[in-house]
């Protein structure tokens, strides 16, 4: 009779046990929704920070405006030169 019982129990616990390890995506958003808003952060300059500076600030934020604009050739990237960064021209102008 135990044995019985035991083997109900497993039996009716099993299709409950599944869902939770289901996939699902609560949030709604797609991998490629999550990539476009990634690309569009990283656009508006307000990523990558460290993590002991966030929110980051509005020099951050032009500096990574730079260095996105020269690694995805858009207009104006010669225009902001980096502050601080003695032969910055030197340097890219020896590639």
């Amino acid at each position: 009779m135990k044995l019985l019982t035991a083997i109900a129990i497993a039996a009716l616990s099993l299709p409950f046990g599944a869902n939770a390890f289901a996939q699902s995506n609560p949030s709604g958003l797609t991998r490629a929704d999550v990539m476009a808003q990634l690309q569009q952060a990283q656009e508006e300059g307000l990523v990558p920070t460290p993590n002991n500076d966030y929110p980051p600030t509005a020099r951050e934020i032009a500096r990574n405006r730079e260095i996105y604009a020269i690694q995805h050739g858009k207009d104006g990237a010669g225009a902001v030169k980096t502050a601080g960064v003695p032969g910055a021209d030197a340097g890219a102008s020896s590639n």
